[in-house]
């Protein structure tokens, strides 16, 4: 069957990521035509926004060093070894190209950083690590499923979505975990990624999350014209699928698919609205957004995806708890 890429017309917006971002390195690792040529870089498992001094965690990857370490969305990152704390160079030694990186020579760094105004610090060893596979991993290492009375439900963080076929059928494999499970949260917040019409197959069935593209040239996805049933095994219970702003690319056009069945909701923050092409000019990186792509007759570059239900939880919001999440597992008890 003929796959059908969505993707960007050209326009006038042209966003530059630089080369002493994190998110420079992830799009370069998603983007490259092979895996040799994802580079590799000291890390230890996050994403992060400036603030007034240092910046702030975004997001944990599960499984890397500073999820191991601790560290936790709303935290600020103050200093490495006494130094201001830089996402990139903190752990990597400036060259004269990017990714000009070899593993760290400092096998553990003390990070100091600030928890509802309480300085604290920890000891960090950061692994030497493209983003492609560190986000892979990371989906992996969040797959659990719990007990709430007696009702079981599944949670995959999805982080990062890819049209490998190694990775469908890892995906595929993991999802065989929640076939007992009553009810699943799939966590698409801060996901990137490229969306493949085998990803809506394990959700949806016959087509049922089918939307219509109106230019066939989008890289972020690859759907298919017809959608014929499948031998693959669909997961048919009630699902609750999370998203915020940091949601783009294929994973809010994936969000926009699993939303159609009347068994999903949509939770938490309006997403991106990002599903345009990228182009690499040395020491930066260039998106160009998708304005005139229209999904399902709608514009979708930066208006995105909106949940059925908004939840507001803002990045500088250091608490244990999850009000998206908690909310999440609440919608789901109240339909298994």
């Amino acid at each position: 069957m003929l796959l059908t890429q969505l993707a960007a017309a050209q326009n006038s917006e042209n966003t530059a990521i630089t080369a002493d971002t994190l998110e420079y390195y992830l799009v370069q690792a998603f983007q490259a035509p092979t895996a040799k040529d994802r580079m590799a870089l000291n890390h230890i498992g996050i994403e992060v926004q400036a603030a007034v001094e240092g910046f702030l965690v975004t997001a944990s990857l599960e499984g890397y060093p500073a999820h191991q370490a601790g560290i936790e969305r709303g935290d600020r990152i103050l200093r490495v070894d006494e130094n201001p704390f830089h996402p990139v160079f903190s752990f990597n030694a400036k060259g004269r190209e990017p990714g000009e990186f070899s593993p760290a020579a400092t096998a553990v760094f003390l990070l100091e950083f600030e928890r509802r105004g309480e300085v604290e610090s920890v000891e960090i060893k950061p692994v030497f690590e493209n983003l492609y596979d560190s986000y892979r991993s990371a989906i992996l290492n969040s797959v659990q499923e719990f007990s709430v009375g007696n009702k079981t439900i599944g949670y995959i963080r999805i982080w990062g979505l890819s049209r490998s076929t190694s990775d469908l059928f890892t995906l595929e494999r993991t999802l065989r975990m929640f076939r007992d499970s009553d009810g699943m949260i799939i966590d698409l917040r801060n996901s990137y990624g490229f969306l493949s019409s085998k990803h809506l197959d394990l959700f949806v069935r016959n087509g049922r999350g089918k939307f219509e593209v109106s230019d066939a040239s989008n890289r972020h996805a690859a759907i298919e014209q017809i959608f014929p049933a499948r031998a693959t095994r669909t997961y048919t219970r009630p699902i609750v699928v999370l998203v915020n702003s940091q949601t783009r690319g294929g994973s809010e056009l994936f969000a926009h698919g699993l939303a159609k069945p009347e068994r999903t909701t949509t939770l938490g923050e309006n997403t991106a609205g990002r599903i345009g092409s990228y182009s690499f000019d040395r020491n930066t990186i260039r998106y160009s957004a998708a304005d005139q792509i229209l999904i399902d007759g709608r514009r979708f570059e930066s208006v995105g995806v909106a949940p059925t239900d908004s939840i507001a939880f803002p990045y500088s919001q250091s608490s244990r708890s999850d009000p998206q999440f908690e909310t999440a597992v609440d919608v789901l008890l109240g339909v298994i």
